[in-house]
């Protein structure tokens, strides 16, 4: 440090930058330890886990609890309920009707993954359930499917 009054550019722009950071760092930190309590974790649901449904939902496990699984394959959803368990060392519900998981108000959001031609079909029953919905593309396969998302 320069023992006299006169601060360099190069000091200036190193004590604030280090001030800035430190600010980021701080409110980020905040923001985590927000996330982890029960209270402000959403809860989730997947639709459909066989390939994709399965990778959104194991990416997505450290983000929100999951409530439920749907799969019309009871194989498919036998081996995945396990799954999540083991990840969130509690089981969600099984679920082969994805109608009942959307019949549930302590479900915040559903992640579809079935074959594409049930994407809007369960998009649109979850959106008017009140459900956050998060679905890869296509979403749609015509025109008219997406107007009715509109």
């Amino acid at each position: 440090m320069v023992k006299s009054g006169n601060t360099t550019r190069r000091q200036f722009l190193q004590v604030t930058a280090a001030a800035g950071a430190a600010g980021v760092f701080t409110s980020s930190a905040a923001l985590v330890k927000g996330a982890e309590s029960p209270n402000e974790r959403p809860v989730f649901a997947t639709i459909g886990l066989r390939n994709q449904g399965w990778t959104i939902t194991s990416k997505s496990t450290g983000l929100a609890d999951f409530a439920a699984l749907a799969d019309v394959d009871a194989n498919v959803l036998g081996t995945n309920v396990q799954r999540v368990k083991d990840r969130q060392k509690k089981a969600p519900d099984a679920y082969k009707d994805y109608r009942k998981v959307l019949d549930r108000d302590d479900i915040d959001a559903v992640m579809i993954a079935t074959p594409d031609h049930w994407h809007t079909k369960v998009a649109v029953e979850a959106m008017k359930a009140g459900k956050d919905v998060y679905c890869e593309k296509p979403l749609t396969l015509t025109i008219a499917e997406g107007k009715l998302i509109e």
